[in-house]
């Protein structure tokens, strides 16, 4: 397992009360309007309110697997799912956007073959999609299970953990690839957004981390050979490693949902509140994917 104190290292009270203040700022900031999304989009409310028009709502709709779905920022609306209640990115991205969050549909566990089913019933004049899918098909949580223990790449069971991954990881492009074609083709009139992976763990701060880092980076490979090989200019990439770099596990103010006391917290390496906010929604604003 790795040493808990070793995490907890450069992690400050002070800078922990102020991940607290600022989720719970982010969480005010989500709550409120998102009350009001089946009706209107919280972008341009005030203007709405004074003229009496109100911006004519983009329908949104996310798709894939526990990023999405923001299941390291609970309280969750579903407990199958894992989908957060209030600061998932999706729900975040529509309060500041145009775009009215018509559903979110990521469900943790979620495969390639999962994300294509939940399209089913999606309506066709969805204007946006955004997804973060391969995590599972690639091996991510064999990786991380059989490498805990000793990460050492040549010792079993990571080696073999390790070996299964790349195999699943070889398989992977083809069939993001059909998914993107599929997406695009039920959703004639969305722009369909991947969204990658962020390096779970800070450089340096535990072997672990860094041989998980390593699979990510490869996996982020896969998905944009991916979205590149559609040829379709509404399936287009969003990079979010730039928004999430420095803030992994074990840095000063992470990113990333991590207990070193309950290793086996629901909601441990997956972006936390802050980071469904300044990591993906960011990072989808930086694109300016919202202000299309």
């Amino acid at each position: 397992m790795m040493k808990n104190a070793h995490l907890k290292r450069g992690l400050p009270s002070r800078l922990g009360a102020l991940a607290v203040i600022s989720t719970a700022l982010v969480a005010g900031l989500a709550a409120s309007p998102a009350t009001a999304q089946p009706t209107t989009a919280a972008s341009g409310a005030a203007s709405a309110v004074a003229t009496g028009w109100s911006p004519p709502a983009r329908g949104y709709v996310a798709l894939g697997d526990s990023f999405t779905a923001g299941q390291g920022a609970p309280p969750y609306s579903s407990d199958a799912c894992k989908q957060s209640r209030y600061t998932g990115y999706p729900t975040v991205a529509a309060v500041f956007s145009l775009y009215r969050l018509s559903e979110n549909r990521a469900c943790s566990g979620a495969t390639v073959a999962d994300t294509a089913a939940q399209l089913a019933g999606v309506s066709v004049e969805t204007k946006l999609v955004t997804l973060t899918v391969g995590g599972i098909d690639a091996g991510s949580n064999e990786v991380l299970a059989g490498c805990a223990a000793n990460p050492d790449p040549a010792v079993d069971p990571c080696k073999t953990a390790l070996a299964t991954s790349a195999a699943k990881l070889a398989a992977l492009g083809p069939q993001l690839v059909g998914l993107y074609a599929t997406i695009a083709a039920t959703l004639p009139n969305a722009k369909v957004v991947v969204l990658n992976y962020p390096r779970l763990f800070n450089p340096g701060v535990a072997p672990l981390g860094d041989l998980v880092n390593t699979a990510s980076d490869g996996l982020n490979a896969v998905i944009a050979g991916a979205v590149a090989a559609t040829g379709n200019p509404r399936v287009v990439l969003v990079d979010a490693t730039q928004e999430f770099a420095g803030h992994g596990i074990g840095s000063r103010l992470p990113y990333i949902a991590f207990d070193p006391a309950n290793l086996l917290a629901t909601a441990n390496f997956h972006p936390n509140a802050l980071g469904n906010a300044f990591g993906y929604a960011r990072a989808l604003a930086n694109d300016r994917v919202l202000s299309r």
